[in-house]
């Protein structure tokens, strides 16, 4: 009687699961090289085999279930996407941000940037590639106002089921929710 690793499989990771997996992922992006940020920057541009490869050596790291190897990798990639444009290139390894701070609401920091509402509703709107595409966006406007941390758990849970998830919509009313408070 062996244990069966389909049904291991299957099963979703939880959201404390989810912090340790952000951390391992910002701990190791902090520290890796010039190259590989570079390369995970360009993930979205390449859709290349070396590009998801530096993705794969990255949840390898983290020592990510087989649920998320095999059905959460394009969620794992962009996540790891945004982390990678937010660390930046110029400064050294001890330097560089850890990108990711349980409890640090990204709707706050948007509202603190005077992040339009128009841009936000087109955020939390959209689904599919094009929520992919917001989600870059909102990292590149957060990477030139030097704001590069906040708690990555929210994106992960934004980007479920292409943000047709049960867990997306929670993540969009949190956002939305931490924005305006913020903007009172």
């Amino acid at each position: 009687m062996g244990s069966n690793p389909t049904a291991v499989a299957a099963q979703p990771i939880g959201s404390a699961d989810n912090h340790t997996k952000m951390e391992s992922i910002a701990h190791q992006l902090r520290h890796s090289s010039t190259g590989r940020r570079a390369a995970l920057r360009r993930v979205a541009l390449t859709k290349s085999f070396e590009a998801d490869a530096v993705v794969i050596a990255l949840i390898a790291g983290a020592k990510f279930s087989e649920y998320d190897r095999h059905h959460d990798f394009d969620r794992w990639r962009i996540v790891a996407h945004v982390a990678a444009m937010l660390v930046g290139t110029g400064e050294p390894g001890p330097n560089r941000p850890l990108v990711h701070v349980k409890g640090k609401a990204l709707g706050n920091i948007l509202a603190k940037l005077d992040y339009s509402e128009t841009r936000l509703l087109r955020l939390l709107s959209v689904r599919g590639e094009a929520l992919d595409d917001q989600v870059r966006r909102v990292a590149r406007v957060l990477a030139q106002k030097n704001e590069r941390q906040f708690d990555f758990r929210t994106l992960y849970h934004l980007l479920d089921g292409g943000g047709n998830g049960e867990r997306a919509n929670a993540a969009r009313i949190r956002i939305a929710h931490d924005y305006y408070t913020a903007k009172s």
